[in-house]
């Protein structure tokens, strides 16, 4: 048997004693290059903003086509009346000049002319129809009373108009209780006429250059005055006349203004005729009025 030479023997032991001992830990280098990427995430969808977030389409105009109408009435009264009872007067005789200038207005409706109303029933059916709000209003104390000047400003609906005409022709009680309720407005209209100093008001406001000297010759207001002139016309060819009466007759108001021999009859305001007298009429207790006696009449509408 063949010995092996020590030297490799110790040569091998000592390759087996470090093969036995645990391999040395090596640190790790850190990477200082760019981070590397990750999965790529899927693009995001673009996402529309809630309707009405920034506000631009939370509100919505919508043009209306509702009729609008409106009407302005200068007022004079005495100082027995307080602003409060001037006031009141003159929104009752603006209201009803506001429906007179409606009335017709909404009488071409498609749907109100096909409805073939009867004219009080067309009336009282506007009068219910409108929303009414005061555009401006003036009330000015003068030496010898209250000038009050209004403007009201109304509105038709015209999207329910046919709905509330059907409503109105087909129910008994609605169209009795609008009649009604037109009525008494009428009435009240005429009262504050009748509480009003004729011709103060467009003495105040306007301030027109009206004559004050009284013509008596009855055959020139015969040839100037005609029926249709409005009180303010007849006064800046007449000037103040020295005798004046009112009435009421049903819902109309009559004012007579006496100039001399001849009587210029006012119904509503305007010249309704022309008379040498008046005449007194049992059914209306009174005589200021254009009916009774016709040969006393000069002019009449």
């Amino acid at each position: 048997m063949r010995h092996c030479p020590v030297r490799v023997l110790a040569l091998l032991c000592l390759a087996g004693l470090l093969a036995a001992l645990p391999a040395p830990v090596r640190a790790q280098e850190k990477w200082t290059g760019p981070p590397v990427a990750g999965p790529a995430s899927p693009p995001l969808s673009p996402v529309s903003p809630a309707p009405g977030a920034d506000g631009s389409g939370a509100v919505r105009r919508q043009v209306s086509d509702a009729r609008a109408f409106s009407a302005t009435s200068t007022c004079f009264y005495g100082p027995q009346l307080d602003q409060g009872q001037a006031k009141r007067l003159c929104a009752d005789q603006t209201r009803t000049k506001l429906l007179d200038a409606a009335v017709p207005g909404l009488a071409s409706e498609p749907a109100v002319a096909a409805a073939r109303l009867p004219p009080g029933d067309l009336r009282a059916f506007v009068d219910n129809l409108l929303r009414v709000a005061v555009a401006d209003e003036e009330v000015r104390p003068v030496a010898d009373g209250l000038a009050v000047g209004l403007t009201l400003r109304a509105e038709t609906p015209a999207d329910t108009l046919a709905e509330r005409l059907a409503a109105f022709a087909a129910n008994p009680e609605l169209r009795a209780a609008a009649l009604a309720e037109t009525a008494a407005r009428d009435r009240r209209a005429a009262e504050a006429r009748l509480a009003a100093v004729p011709f103060g008001a467009d003495r105040e406001f306007r301030a027109m250059g009206m004559r004050e000297e009284m013509r008596e010759d009855a055959a020139f207001a015969a040839r100037q005055v005609v029926p249709g002139m409005s009180m303010a016309g007849v006064k800046e060819l007449l000037g103040n006349p020295p005798a004046m009466k009112q009435a009421v007759i049903g819902p109309e108001s009559y004012v007579c203004a006496g100039y001399g021999r001849v009587w210029v009859v006012f119904r509503d305001g305007v010249v309704s005729c022309l008379r040498t007298r008046l005449d007194y009429v049992a059914r209306y207790g009174t005589d200021c009025h254009c009916a009774g006696n016709y040969a006393t009449i000069l002019k009449n509408d």
